[in-house]
């Protein structure tokens, strides 16, 4: 009976110890997309390039649900941060069932003005939720979508989210 008690509490043992060191870093890291514009992104996020074929700025953790993209498109007269922000809102309504929009607010980040909307609903039967914000710089028009799986870890994350649109600077 010892000896199992033993080995019962050895392995608890080693499993905390195994589970402490799975801690992720906490600064957030500088990330670049060429010479367009950098992010600040949360330590735990690696860079991919299977999000969006073409996005200038790819991260995401798939353990945590967790994804962020960064894209530009050059200005003309026939776009504007209403019409980006109308396209790709348009785009992901028509992925979801059900998709709950929240009203558009009007964002300063990194000396540019541009939009930020709240997209949420149901894709491939999984709740999900984006961030979306767009801003218009000097030569071009900056689209950012962050997004995740459910409202808790909406919640969650919310602060990582924030840090990382608000982090925005043109280059």
């Amino acid at each position: 009976m010892k000896k199992s008690n033993y080995r019962v509490g050895l392995t608890v043992y080693v499993l905390l110890l195994a589970f402490g060191a799975c801690k992720y870093p906490t600064e957030y890291k500088q990330v670049k997309a060429g010479n367009k514009f950098t992010l600040m992104v949360p330590p735990w996020v690696k860079e991919e390039q299977t999000l969006k074929p073409g996005a200038d700025l790819q991260y995401a953790n798939r353990f945590r649900n967790y994804y962020v993209i960064g894209e530009t498109e050059n200005k003309d007269s026939l776009k504007s941060v209403s019409s980006i922000m109308s396209t790709n809102l348009g785009i992901l309504s028509k992925a979801m069932q059900k998709p709950v929009v929240n009203d558009s607010l009007a964002v300063s980040i990194g000396g540019l003005n541009g939009a930020r909307v709240e997209i949420s609903g149901k894709m491939t039967g999984e709740d999900i939720y984006f961030s979306e914000v767009v801003l218009e710089g000097k030569t071009r028009f900056y689209h950012l979508s962050i997004w995740t799986r459910n409202a808790d870890r909406k919640l969650k994350f919310k602060e990582d989210i924030d840090h990382t649109l608000n982090s925005f600077k043109e280059l």
